[in-house]
């Protein structure tokens, strides 16, 4: 609507205030219009190709920079997405090795167990046998001395002196005979 007005009030002053349209008038204007842009165009063309040519090559060079950020950004992403892939794999490694770890440790401990328990049951039946061993000394020398006491009292109900006598003698004469052979020796 303000571009209609415009052209209306040109159109108006051009009329000479209602008469007939002046065609002078919007030459004059048009001719100063044209010398007004070709005076711009002579001094300001170099100015304005400069600047053109400087902004042409600064949003080249903007595209330029934005196209290496995009493809550094690429390959750091690709490189990111690699260290990634090389974590996981580093992850799984790692509890692979722990677990295999976990599993020789388990297999040693089991085997340090296998053996203490061996060397309980070993002891053990040391320990028996050795208990064993010490009742039977223990019995033997009971019953040794139950027979000699019961010997010993069929011995002196049985024996009479001449007997006594006879035991006596044959004792010492083998006391003499084994220091006789101990001194040979």
């Amino acid at each position: 609507m303000i571009d209609f007005e415009i052209i209306n009030l040109l159109i108006t002053n051009a009329s000479e205030g209602g008469q007939v349209f002046n065609w002078r008038f919007v030459f004059e204007h048009t001719v100063n219009l044209v010398i007004l842009l070709g005076v711009l165009v002579y001094f300001l063309k170099d100015s304005v190709r400069n600047f053109l040519v400087a902004r042409k090559g600064s949003i080249s060079s903007e595209i330029d920079h934005a196209q290496k950020t995009i493809t550094e950004a690429k390959e750091k992403y690709e490189e990111y997405a690699e260290k990634l892939r090389g974590i996981e794999q580093e992850i799984n490694n790692i509890k692979d090795a722990i677990r295999k770890q976990g599993e020789t440790e388990r297999e040693e401990i089991m085997r340090h167990a296998n053996i203490a328990s061996e060397n309980i049951k070993r002891e053990a039946q040391d320990t028996i046998q050795f208990e064993i061993d010490r009742a039977r000394r223990e019995v033997q020398s009971e019953v040794v001395a139950i027979a000699l006491t019961i010997a010993e009292k069929v011995i002196k109900e049985n024996l009479n002196e001449s007997d006594k006598q006879r035991i006596i003698e044959d004792f010492t004469n083998n006391l003499g005979e084994e220091k006789w052979h101990q001194s040979q020796h």
